[in-house]
């Protein structure tokens, strides 16, 4: 993120001075978005700066850690402006695990299977999601596989 357009974020500064500051460097992976203004971030990014394709977006589970940040999921997501020369914009949003992230669903309709996808995969609860359920594991799977605190040599029938 440390080659970031000057205009866009300018625009972004503008807009949202808490989580892009005017100057300095960006997190390579993007700014920690709060989950209450996830939304708006997005819907500024596509309605104010184009970014119209919906690339992906990432769910992580971080257990606790010893210096004392608590169980959370991070989830990243990344938009595409396509004009040339076409531009990729990611964000995170930190959200504890017992917590949900505001869906983008009604903005990107790209988003419906992805984010069903982490919270089949990873346990990532997307608030106003029309279709949440199991996209990959069945639907009475009692765990989230890509968790951290999953056991590998978990048996799986008919895997093992």
């Amino acid at each position: 993120m440390k080659d970031l357009d000057p205009d866009l974020r300018a625009a972004l500064a503008a807009r949202f001075p808490e989580i892009i500051p005017a100057e300095g460097d960006l997190e390579p992976s993007g700014p920690l978005v709060p989950a209450e203004q996830h939304v708006a971030f997005a819907r500024f990014l596509k309605e104010e700066c184009g970014f119209t394709l919906y690339v992906s977006t990432i769910g992580s589970h971080w257990p606790a850690q010893a210096e004392g940040e608590p169980e959370h999921y991070e989830v990243a997501t990344v938009l595409r402006r396509p004009p040339k020369p076409s531009t990729t914009l990611s964000w995170r949003v930190r959200i504890p695990t017992d917590g949900a992230v505001p869906t983008l669903f009604p903005l990107f309709a790209g988003a419906d299977w992805q984010e069903r996808e982490q919270y089949d995969l990873v346990g990532v609860v997307y608030e106003g999601h029309p279709d949440l359920r199991r996209l990959m594991m069945p639907e009475d799977f009692g765990a989230h596989p890509l968790r951290k605190d999953f056991a590998i040599d978990t048996p799986h029938h008919p895997w093992r």
